[in-house]
């Protein structure tokens, strides 16, 4: 299964989610599963700036200070989650739309982990052939509380009922991965990426330390040929000193 990060320089490109599922509604070969996991974007900063709120954002996050914010950025995931299932709708693509916080999807614990919870029945969509959409947040007293993307997107590519998951990241110049001269690069240390290739390259590194599987691919890189094309990235390991 394929398990595509929707980062905030992707949600915040107008044309890109609808041309992702252009491809993805044309793709004539034999689809594997798909899932998507998004965070707000930047919808939760204008639907604050609207009314006059200026929160910060801690390691991706609107830091929301008051019952009202919180509300906001609830909204914003909604709002985002409906754009990207109507966009894949619309191109013909059973997708259909979840918060992070449905059916004890996922949990965060008292450390601040997050962690995948029951996902045997969103496992079963996939097999049926549907593509999950997934916002990134958890249950909080009665709300929808957003949390950190790259921590969903790990806590969902480790849960034990999705096998031979993938993470896929998206370049941000369209190319299919790394490229070198008219080759592209088939493996590649996270450390070595190019700088400007990817939005945030921190949010990839814990996924790709968990030992998680991350292809590095474009739009059409991932639905254009017979099958998905990237740079599979990985960890070095430091040895330790004695």
């Amino acid at each position: 299964m394929y398990l595509i990060y929707l980062d905030d320089y992707h949600l915040d490109d107008l044309l890109f989610v609808p041309g992702l599922a252009q491809r993805m509604g044309r793709m004539r070969r034999e689809r594997p599963g798909y899932l998507f996991v998004h965070g707000s974007g930047g919808e939760a900063e204008r639907l604050l700036e609207a009314e006059g709120l200026f929160p910060e954002r801690k390691d991706g996050l609107v830091q929301v200070r008051m019952a009202r914010e919180a509300a906001l950025v609830e909204r914003a995931l909604r709002q985002v989650n409906r754009r990207i299932v109507g966009a894949l709708t619309e191109e013909g693509v059973h997708a259909v739309g979840f918060q992070g916080s449905d059916r004890g999807l996922l949990r965060q614990g008292e450390d601040g982990a997050v962690t995948a919870g029951r996902v045997a029945w969103l496992a079963a969509l996939v097999e049926k052939g549907a593509v999950p959409v997934v916002s990134a947040s958890v249950q909080d007293a009665g709300a929808t509380r957003a949390v950190s993307l790259p921590a969903a997107t790990a806590a969902l590519a480790r849960a034990s009922d999705f096998d031979e998951v993938v993470v896929v990241f998206f370049t941000q110049n369209n190319q299919p991965g790394v490229v070198e001269g008219e080759h592209l690069v088939p493996h590649l240390s996270l450390d070595a990426l190019p700088p400007g290739l990817v939005p945030d390259p921190a949010a990839a590194r814990p996924i790709v330390r968990a030992g998680i599987p991350v292809l590095l691919t474009s739009a059409n890189g991932l639905f254009g040929g017979d099958e998905p094309t990237g740079t599979r990235i990985f960890h070095v390991k430091t040895a330790k000193k004695d």
